[in-house]
């Protein structure tokens, strides 16, 4: 089978589906809607998706369903990286190749926009159709979503990231970072999906999270390395902060060597659940993302 098809298939409805959730909006003349839909429709790999579409088929989830989870996820990480890119945090002039949203809008629309599309991804998940999801699966759903990128998530990991300097940090403090910035994240997406195909095994659960925790961490370490190679400049600030990446602290090569044990570990976790399962999908993704980053 031809992944890179399937991928393409998966961005281009993930990316649709936001577009008319957006384009539903009112006041769509307004300078937020306009920050807003910059920096959703601005592109991205669509990673968190392709994950809830690979897994809605193993577990033979409704394709609106999945549609709702990915929305939500991909809002929410499009209002992490507005504020990530913010003076106060990052300070990034760019994002995905383009002006950030704080430098085309100002500051305090991005902040806005943000804070508008998290709001956004709640009530998606709340109230949008998604068939066979009763009211008590849906809110083991959304107090998984709000826990993974609340204090116990995303932000405490922003936070953690924040407080170290280069010359502070250990390998075990940034593995920690990336854990609650990055893979939490990743792994809500997962585990949103398979909340929602009714099905419930602890088992199959720790499987699947110690996959979206492997695919996580490997992911963040490729995207240092991609950002490593593309600019040097931008790992710093105006203050000459170095921010905390594998690649800065213990280089390229030993960086790539902790991508390849970390997706083994990912697809050993998946040889373990092709024993009940038909992981091919989700699989020929973990595969497909590996060859891209080689």
């Amino acid at each position: 089978m031809n992944f890179s098809h399937v991928y393409e298939i998966y961005c281009n409805r993930i990316n649709k589906k936001l577009f008319e959730i957006i384009q539903d909006l009112p006041f769509q003349n307004s300078v937020l809607l306009k920050a807003m839909k910059y920096s959703t429709l601005l592109g991205g790999k669509r990673l968190r998706s392709c994950l809830i579409y690979a897994t809605g088929e193993i577990f033979q989830i409704n394709i609106t369903t999945l549609d709702v989870i990915s929305a939500a996820v991909e809002l929410v990480h499009s209002y992490s990286l507005i504020h990530d890119d913010l003076p106060c945090i990052d300070n990034d002039y760019y994002r995905r190749g383009k002006i950030s949203c704080h430098i085309k809008y100002g500051e305090n629309i991005a902040l806005l926009a943000g804070d508008a599309l998290q709001g956004l991804a709640f009530n998606i998940l709340s109230n949008n159709n998604m068939p066979g999801v009763h009211d008590a699966i849906r809110l083991k759903m959304i107090s998984e979503f709000s826990n993974s990128i609340g204090y116990s998530g995303m932000c405490i990991g922003q936070m953690l990231d924040l407080e170290k300097t280069r010359k502070e940090i250990n390998i075990s403090e940034l593995k920690k970072i990336n854990l609650y910035k990055t893979a939490f994240l990743i792994r809500c997406s997962i585990r949103l999906a398979y909340f929602s195909s009714n099905n419930f095994s602890k088992e199959v659960l720790l499987i699947l999270d110690k996959f979206s925790v492997s695919i996580g961490l490997a992911f963040q370490i490729q995207d240092d390395i991609c950002d490593f190679k593309h600019d040097i400049k931008k790992f710093k600030d105006k203050k000459n902060k170095i921010k905390n990446t594998y690649p800065l602290l213990i280089g390229l090569k030993k960086s790539k060597i902790k991508i390849k044990e970390l997706y083994e570990e990912a697809l050993f976790a998946l040889k373990i659940l092709k024993k009940n399962f038909d992981v091919n999908i989700l699989e020929l993704l973990t595969r497909f993302i590996i060859k891209d980053f080689k």
